[in-house]
């Protein structure tokens, strides 16, 4: 099985950078600078359409959205037990945050760091919106894990996702306008004590400083 993972340094395919570290598939990482337009080259849009990341190719062909990538990786090394078995109801709890993440968190993420892209709004106004539902959701995640280690019962893909968006909070656009959140906080620092997470960030940081 050959994997290509197309990826922007830090962005929402850092986490499936970090699904490949952790279950030690083979995969080669392509980086696509979405600062550069670099997603927007017809070269790229041949592979991924729709002109974002991540897009994974496979030898089946290419998959787009985390939500989607994720569990294909998960599946594909089913012994590191990232993700429950098909038809599980740990399975379905995976996918609602998996689905919560994406089009909750990131959501309100994507309008307060391109509160810009809002046409005919003042972005600042659009900024405190977004901030305002962020940390709503961010509240909730905090709460969920005041008494537990991880989202669900066992480490799983779902804290990789949930990792990049706590990163995301030193964006200048977001940093220092959220409350306090302890119980992610803690959870951000053991996250980032595994070995292969801790290696992938500060590889995707190098790149950062490379754009």
């Amino acid at each position: 099985m050959t994997l290509r993972l197309h990826h922007s340094p830090m962005a929402c395919s850092l986490a499936s950078r970090f699904a490949l570290a952790e279950t030690g598939l083979p995969h080669e990482v392509v980086v696509v600078r979405t600062a550069r337009g670099e997603n927007k080259t017809a070269a790229y849009l041949q592979i991924n359409p729709r002109g974002k990341v991540p897009a994974l190719q496979t030898d089946g062909g290419v998959l787009t959205e985390s939500t989607a990538i994720l569990p294909y990786i998960a599946d594909l090394a089913a012994d590191s037990g990232l993700l429950a078995p098909a038809g599980s109801f740990a399975r379905a709890q995976a996918q609602s945050w998996l689905s919560f993440l994406s089009s909750t968190v990131h959501a309100a993420y994507t309008g307060a760091l391109r509160a810009e892209a809002f046409e005919g709004c003042d972005p600042e106004a659009v900024r405190k919106v977004h901030l305002a539902r962020l940390q709503t959701a961010l509240q909730e995640l905090d709460a969920h894990l005041e008494d537990r280690e991880f989202l669900l019962e066992a480490f799983s893909i779902c804290d990789l996702y949930l990792l990049v968006f706590l990163l995301w909070r030193g964006a200048p656009a977001v940093a220092g306008r959220l409350s306090p959140l302890p119980n992610l906080d803690r959870f951000q620092q053991r996250m980032l004590a595994r070995p292969a997470l801790a290696a992938t960030l500060g590889e995707d940081m190098k790149l950062m400083a490379e754009a």
